[in-house]
């Protein structure tokens, strides 16, 4: 007795502690989504602002419409053919219906991300042949004028969810199949019902429980999906999951708390739902086996073929209608596909802007340079807009993915100051409107170290062992090296290189870095888990808000400054509108409003100059001046620091090769 009582303590201790390593971080992701406060590590009292923020959130709002539409479309559709393909399996005979339950069953066992990336090549491969086809058929007729060009939108997205729960309605449908009794169509055929009404009447109402279970999971599944939706949504489409990992390249904020209790009370409550159901049915089905209800009935072994060939075929004609009368809608109203960071626009210019200009725009994000990089190389992505750095535009520029810029319909280009237009990464100027600019620099916790920190030489000083902070991007950790040792930040020298490297692999081996993070850096910052940290200097001023322990400072060798873009892709559709937006944002109000919003400086000469009078007229009080050295550095600042220019490929995959070693 006391060994089972002991094994029962030990159990639920166990229990105990793997519920708190699973839920920990959503209890406290609950818990800070009522903080009064900006920061997701320093609690400043109870509040619902977050909350009541969500509803004048645009992008979220928008968001959320189109998860709910996705999800309940996809629901429908995927529910009506995976019950009509449940049953034309059960009427197969035995091995051919086991050979297609197991291809049935693959996607639901595959990764995720593998059915993503091919549902998006079958996509983009079927785009391409898609415009000589129509093409061909317009050339003939006139009656019916198909689209010459599609693009992955609301359309494609719907068709990859409903792709994604078939699956899941043929599984939860299949058992209460075989829980029917197969003569029960035949009786009631006999009694004078017709194939079609025996249908409705007696096998539809069956197998209900099943249909209904189904339809609960492809919503569930729908509604929390994130990889399908981000490879198949395109430029016009973003899902509640995607808007939430987009706005996270900057920082967590209790906004995003906010939403992601929201969605996770959602698909709580459906489970539950789900297992209610089940276990209700359990109930039902242990007494039938003991005699308690009424037996349950098998369908017949009636096969036919003509209706699923014809479902098979309406489904398939329904898919492509979608895809084309999306493709189409996308290209009736005027429409601009912006592409930039998260929380790197104050949405209500976004707003302003279609309310001025009658545009509608799609406003996604994306998480890193390489990140968009990739969205535009695949071929998937349909932006017009898009907001890389200084060295990607480069990049950009040499594999002749730009479009130049018609700068007579940008009329706000005027007031760019002088310093960035005509840049390394840009030099005749012919492709990029600056958007905004910054420093690269070290961020301590005055408390916590033991003088002012003036050098890089902090980030790999043992006296800091478990207590400083490494970004956790390649080129920028070995450029806080490469500056510590005099060398170029864009030098191509394997010897510097490689000796940068072993500086910041003898301070890991050290166990001088307690961490190499990117976000993460905003709660150990501010929560004072950390003393040392380099990052960027409009970050730092969002850090200083909850914390006013922190200090900002660019070292004396040096170090990086950025200048972020907006260009036009050469595969725009939309470049009159393109060249609208970018005007816009380009203006003295735009910039003096995003500039409040994100804490980086502007590179309009207007709204730089007039910011510290906006600041006071927002705030009610006067910007203080060194504050505002940090988010626009002076002259003296910029001198010792360099732009990043776009790496030869060799150098390129020769950092791969050191940050690979380097274990992070």
């Amino acid at each position: 007795m006391s060994r089972r009582k002991t094994n029962s303590f030990g159990d639920r201790l166990l229990m105990v502690l793997v519920g708190l390593f699973l839920y920990a971080p959503i209890i406290i992701l609950i818990v800070f989504s009522f903080n009064a406060g900006n920061s997701s590590s320093v609690w400043k009292g109870f509040s619902l602002h977050w909350y009541q923020q969500l509803f004048h959130n645009r992008l979220i709002m928008h968001s959320v419409y189109t998860t709910l539409m996705v999800s309940l479309l996809a629901t429908i559709i995927a529910t009506i053919a995976g019950t009509f393909a449940a049953i034309g399996f059960f009427a197969m005979r035995r091995k051919p219906r086991e050979t297609l339950m197991a291809v049935n069953n693959i996607p639901m066992m595959n990764a995720d991300i593998v059915t993503g990336v091919s549902l998006c090549l079958l996509f983009v491969v079927f785009f391409n042949s898609w415009g000589a086809f129509a093409g061909w058929v317009n050339s003939w007729q006139t009656a019916v004028v198909l689209p010459e060009r599609l693009t992955m939108g609301f359309g494609t997205l719907l068709i990859a969810h409903v792709c994604f729960n078939i699956p899941y309605v043929i599984l939860a449908v299949g058992p209460k199949l075989r829980q029917m009794d197969r003569n029960l169509v035949d009786a009631a055929q006999d009694l004078g019902c017709t194939w079609m009404q025996a249908f409705w009447k007696v096998i539809i109402p069956e197998i209900k429980p099943g249909i209904v279970s189904g339809a609960l999971t492809a919503f569930t599944m729908s509604i929390d999906d994130f990889i399908i939706s981000y490879f198949t949504a395109g430029t016009s489409s973003s899902t509640l999951a995607m808007t939430i990992y987009g706005m996270t390249k900057k920082r967590v904020s209790p906004e995003i708390n906010a939403i992601s209790t929201l969605l996770f009370v959602t698909v709580i409550l459906l489970l539950a739902l789900i297992n209610i159901r089940e276990n209700h049915h359990s109930h039902h089905a242990h007494h039938v086996a003991r005699g308690d209800a009424p037996a349950p009935v098998r369908p017949p072994r009636k096969r036919p073929g003509l209706g699923k060939k014809l479902a098979a075929g309406g489904l398939a004609c329904v898919l492509l209608a979608t895809l084309i009368v999306t493709g189409t809608a996308a290209r009736s109203e005027r429409v601009v596909n912006v592409c930039s960071w998260g929380e790197y626009i104050d949405e209500s210019l976004i707003t302003e802007f279609e309310e001025q200009t009658g545009i509608r725009v799609n406003y996604q994000t994306a998480e890193s340079n390489e990140a968009l990089y990739s969205l535009i190389k695949m071929g998937g992505a349909d932006f017009d807009v898009i907001v890389p750095s200084d060295y990607m535009i480069a990049r950009l520029i040499q594999e002749d993915l730009l479009a130049e810029l018609n700068y007579d319909n940008i009329p706000n280009f005027q007031l760019m100051d002088p310093q960035f237009i005509h840049l390394s990464f840009d030099p005749e100027n012919k492709y990029t409107v600056p958007y905004t600019w910054g420093t690269v620099g070290i961020i301590y916790n005055t408390k916590m170290v033991d003088e002012p920190i003036t050098s890089w030489g902090a980030m790999f000083d043992e006296k800091y062992a478990g207590q400083v902070l490494m970004i956790n991007n390649s080129r920028d950790a070995l450029m806080a090296a490469l500056c510590y040792l005099g060398y170029d930040i864009n030098t191509t020298d394997e010897a510097q290189l490689t000796e940068a490297f072993e500086l910041v692999k003898d301070a890991k081996d050290k166990g001088v870095y307690q961490a190499f993070v990117m976000d993460e850096i905003f709660g150990k910052m501010e929560g004072s888990n950390a003393a040392i940290s380099m990052y960027y200097a409009g970050d730092y001023l969002t850090m200083l808000e909850n914390n006013e322990d922190l200090a900002f400072v660019v070292p004396e060798e040096g170090s990086n400054w950025f200048v972020d873009a907006m260009c036009v892709l050469k595969s725009s559709q939309h470049k009159d509108e393109a060249m609208e937006w970018i005007n816009f944002i380009a203006g003295t109000d735009a910039n003096l409003a995003n500039m409040d919003y994100i804490w980086y400086a502007s590179p309009n000469a207007e709204a730089l100059a007039e910011y510290p009078a906006y600041y006071e007229e927002q705030n009610g009080e006067a910007l203080d001046q060194e504050l505002y050295n940090i988010m626009a550095a002076p002259a003296d600042v910029l001198e010792r620091c360099e732009l990043y220019v776009n790496l030869p490929q060799e150098t390129l995959k020769f950092y791969d090769k050191l940050w690979t070693q380097l274990g992070v």
